[in-house]
């Protein structure tokens, strides 16, 4: 994506194009059969828009700066639209909010209203996806049948009324559901959870939009093409010295725009948490309540982990099989995988209630896809750069962060061997300063393996003193031994 910047249309990092930004009130204009339009931009503090991976539409918020009453004039009540494009010069792909080439967004609440000069107020109106709204409005009461990327096919064109793009990865089985008056995204969610891709050996697809439109897919098609085609990583981002020169004495875009300030590292590993949660292992009872039976299913991390793709791969694009978040270590003779009853799920299944479909859901299901989604929550790392359209949600990027530790002759290394690496972009915040005249990216990235794998250790370490012979003491003894030594000097001492 990067590659595409062309210098002689961008010529600094973080330049933007942004159009007229109106608000169309629900009322018509003087009667006519056209809304009452106001345009904005010239209030305009701050835009932001916000895309994630785990959120079913697109939102955002516009800071104004407002000396015209339009609280009261417009008047803003919850039911406008607001229209708009953005991107960045050269790239078209970009956010088009309007409503004749793109999709409009509406206002649905207003905050932080106060007064900044005795003529002017400051306020942020906030905005989402139409279909956000239309979900609030619907409920599902049919039957459906058939392929689970059919059925979110079904409600996203029926039920949320979207004629937006709609990216779909096949899911394989015949499935039956009735849902009870649930409300669109809640039922996509819970598809979601159960559907199996066509393609990958994972559990779970994930529905989203971004500035393409919605998105319905397997964290795996985010990270692999196919086997031995991994996801191309889009942009490789690293702290350097802002404005980058080559040999020439021009400033390389392309890099300074790759450039962050700083990284954060949210989470590295909670192995408490991790076991609790059953990223390392875990047992599914599946109950049959047609047949009366119940089955167990063993999830197993190191085994389920090399059927699988990941942010990692094994140097070809493949699958890899010793890059894992966890190293294989030896705890008291075991792996931390070796202990399915760390968390334990219950399935309920209905073979038969309905009718006989093929390909029922593996009892593992719910396992691997709590497991896959904890992983990512293991490595996340969040940085801040130049703002750049080109870039989405479910993209792979490469991250470069510094190795903390002096550098020389017998140290060369530059960037920590085990957080570099390849991520998965979780979500962005884009943030438009138009006093700064100036676009920047707040990122949060996710990865479920490492670079360089973690050594592994088949000597139990874990021993020494938790070998040694156990103690117990009844506390009345330890009582009585005190009041004994007290009473050996000062028959007060022991009440001082």
């Amino acid at each position: 994506m990067y590659n595409q910047i062309n210098a002689d249309t961008l010529t600094r990092a973080g330049q933007f194009a942004l159009s007229d930004i109106q608000l169309i009130s629900y009322q018509s204009s003087d009667g006519g059969s056209e809304p009452k339009k106001v345009s904005v931009r010239s209030l305009v503090l701050e835009i932001n828009i916000y895309e994630d991976i785990f959120s079913k539409g697109l939102s955002g918020n516009v800071v104004l700066l407002d000396g015209q009453n339009l609280t009261n004039h417009l008047p803003l009540t919850g039911f406008e639209r607001i229209e708009f494009k953005l991107n960045t010069p050269g790239i078209a792909k970009g956010f088009d909010f309007t409503a004749t080439t793109g999709h409009p967004m509406y206002i649905y609440k207003i905050s932080g209203r106060q007064e900044a000069t005795p003529r002017t107020q400051m306020y942020v109106l906030h905005f989402a996806s139409k279909e956000i709204l239309t979900n609030e409005t619907k409920k599902i009461y049919r039957t459906m049948s058939g392929t689970i990327d059919d059925m979110v096919l079904d409600i996203v064109r029926t039920d949320l009324e979207s004629n937006k793009t709609l990216i779909l990865e096949e899911t394989k089985g015949i499935r039956k559901y009735v849902p009870v008056g649930e409300r669109p995204f809640d039922f996509i969610e819970g598809l979601s959870k159960s559907a199996e891709s066509a393609r990958y050996n994972n559990s779970g697809m994930y529905f989203y939009e971004d500035s393409t439109g919605f998105r319905f897919r397997s964290l795996e098609n985010m990270l692999a093409i196919t086997d031995g085609a991994a996801r191309p990583v889009v942009a490789r981002f690293e702290k350097k010295p802002r404005s980058i020169k080559g040999g020439t004495g021009i400033t390389n875009i392309i890099q300074e725009m790759q450039t962050v300030d700083g990284f954060t590292i949210d989470n590295q590993f909670d192995t408490i948490k991790n076991l609790r949660n059953g990223v390392y292992a875990s047992r599914t009872i599946s109950h049959d309540m047609f047949n009366k039976t119940y089955t167990n299913f063993d999830y197993d991390y190191n085994i389920e982990f090399e059927t699988t793709f990941h942010t990692e791969h094994d140097g070809n694009g493949g699958k890899t099989d010793n890059k894992s978040i966890a190293p294989l270590i030896n705890y008291h003779g075991k792996q931390f995988s070796d202990f399915a009853d760390t968390a334990l799920y219950l399935q309920s299944t209905t073979t038969n209630t309905h009718d006989s479909f093929e390909d029922e859901p593996k009892g593992t299901n719910m396992a691997k896809r709590l497991a896959q989604r904890m992983a990512f929550a293991a490595g996340q790392v969040s940085l801040t750069a130049r703002g750049f359209t080109g870039l989405s949600v479910g993209d792979v990027v490469a991250l470069e962060i510094p190795a903390y530790e002096p550098a020389g002759v017998d140290n060369p290394l530059d960037n920590d061997p085990y957080m570099s690496g390849r991520y998965l972009v979780k979500s962005i915040r884009h943030k438009i300063d138009t006093a700064k005249d100036m676009h920047t990216m707040a990122i949060n990235t996710m990865k479920d393996a490492v670079r360089v794998a973690y050594p592994e250790e088949s000597i139990d370490t874990f021993t020494g003193r938790e070998n040694a012979e156990a103690t117990n003491i009844l506390q009345y003894d330890l009582d009585d031994m005190l009041i004994t030594e007290a009473s050996k000097g000062d028959n007060d001492g022991i009440l001082s």
